[in-house]
């Protein structure tokens, strides 16, 4: 059995910065501040990190944040609602062959691990025309401010989910930035780097991947890295 955890934004699709959009009229809608928005680097880190990180530099208490948070995912969401399909977002090279072809693979369990919100997530892929029920397991930038304490989650979701013990051994993350591939080493999983998203592979490849790909569009031979022993 094998667990593969997707990243989302530039991993599985681009979502053509409809993102910061939505976080931008979030922020605005709960706190009357986007913040420093326009200058903040959003690659890798969760939602509550970057609202937090936004937030207190315009001086809100990490406790109001907090507090606030559920309320910035549902404004996320209403807005995501609104102009996702009008974005062209759209899969990265090779995901949806790669997504066929896992979904017929006996011993797969596919699933998300992402920074994105629980509520935005399933409308992201909806928007880039991949089905979000074929991820039988979500672990999302809502459960946890460290995106580093993500696998640990997804793996306890596997597992009730499943019945079977999944590990570090027969789990792997795959991702587009250097915060995936840190976060698959926190967790003791497989770490799969792809230049789909804002990296390079260069940059990447500075971080020790376990496996490096340009893109997925070989469909046969990320499979069979993916589902290696």
């Amino acid at each position: 059995m094998k667990l593969l955890l997707f990243d989302i934004d530039g991993t599985l699709i681009r979502s053509q910065g409809a993102g910061r959009e939505t976080l931008a009229y979030a922020l605005e809608e709960v706190f009357g501040t986007a913040g420093p928005l326009a200058d903040y680097h959003m690659s890798g880190k969760t939602d509550p990190r970057i609202v937090m990180d936004l937030m207190t530099a315009v001086g809100i208490s990490a406790d109001e944040i907090t507090a606030r948070l559920p309320q910035v995912y549902e404004h996320m969401a209403a807005r995501g609602r609104e102009i996702f399909p009008h974005r062209e977002m759209h899969p990265c090279p090779g995901i949806p062959e790669l997504l066929a072809a896992l979904h017929h693979r006996e011993g797969v369990v596919l699933g998300l691990l992402t920074g994105n919100a629980h509520l935005t997530a399933p409308l992201k892929l909806s928007a880039a025309g991949i089905d979000p029920v074929q991820f039988k397991v979500g672990v999302y930038g809502s459960d946890a401010l460290d995106r580093n304490q993500l696998p640990t989650i997804g793996i306890e979701r596997a597992n009730q989910l499943t019945g079977y013990e999944f590990s570090g051994y027969n789990t792997v993350i795959i991702g587009d930035t250097p915060a995936d591939i840190l976060c698959a080493r926190a967790g003791k999983v497989t770490a799969v780097a792809v230049a789909s998203g804002w990296h390079s592979a260069a940059t990447l490849a500075k971080y020790q991947p376990d496996h490096l790909f340009e893109n997925l569009t070989d469909t046969q031979t990320v499979i069979e890295t993916l589902l290696a022993k």
